[in-house]
């Protein structure tokens, strides 16, 4: 579980290899980390240094000799908290920027009707997509889909959907109605199966997605006035019969 949360806090794989060894035999010699980790002594001094940058391993000398070992297991969380702070620096940076870039940028600019996003990161830059919007959503789905291929990101998604007071219609089969949370600024309604289909189609905005739910989903976003108009007189036609 550490090495998974190194990982995602940027550690290379040296670095956490040279942090777990330290970790779990405490002071050592480059010579003895390079032996007990496998790497050889230039990634060893390397991931050392950054280590040391980070603020995770210390430096003393012993018989003359220079020796490392980890710093406190705190020294981690102040690391995420720095990192934290850092990420916190670089959006305010970007927002300026893209507020400086925006009118470039949609200038005369042709935009693409059709985009592919696949996998997990594509679907939550959808669905993080369609928040920014701040749109009305309108959604016909077959199944659990977004909920159970989540997780808590589905709770959180909901939570901040109603912060920013944004309505949601949702069309599910018959058989969903007694399992459906209810919640804030959301309604349902429940067709026969014979009116869904294992697509999951989403309208806001001027957009329209069509999403196959698999282990590597495909998501298609459609960006078109005409064919999101088109799709949703027929999400009306389902809703209001």
């Amino acid at each position: 579980m550490l090495e998974d949360n190194l990982i995602k806090l940027g550690f290379s794989p040296s670095e956490i290899k040279v942090y777990m060894f330290l970790i779990n035999t405490g002071s050592n010699y480059a010579g003895k980390i390079s032996s007990g980790t496998k790497l050889n002594r230039t990634n060893v001094y390397e991931a050392l240094e950054r280590l040391r940058s980070k603020g995770l391993v210390a430096s003393i000398i012993k018989n003359k000799m220079r020796c490392f070992e980890a710093e406190k297991p705190e020294s981690l969380v102040y690391f995420a908290k720095q990192k934290e702070e850092e990420y916190g620096d670089i959006k305010k940076r970007l927002t300026k920027d893209i507020k400086s870039i925006k009118d470039i940028y949609t200038t005369d600019r042709p935009s693409l009707e059709a985009t592919i996003f696949v996998g997990k990161k594509g679907l939550r830059m959808l669905f993080e997509e369609i928040l920014e919007t701040s749109k009305v959503i309108s959604l016909i789905a077959a199944e659990l889909q977004f909920k159970d291929f989540f997780g808590p990101y589905f709770e959180l998604w909901h939570k901040t959907r109603i912060e920013r007071k944004i309505k949601q219609r949702s069309i599910f089969p018959k058989r969903f109605r007694n399992r459906l949370k209810k919640r804030k600024l959301l309604e349902y309604r429940f067709v026969d199966d014979e009116f869904t289909n294992p697509t999951t189609t989403i309208i806001y905005g001027d957009c329209c997605l069509f999403i196959q739910w698999s282990k590597e989903p495909i998501a298609i976003k459609i960006q078109n006035k005409e064919i999101t108009k088109s799709h949703l007189n027929y999400f009306d036609m389902l809703w209001y019969s």
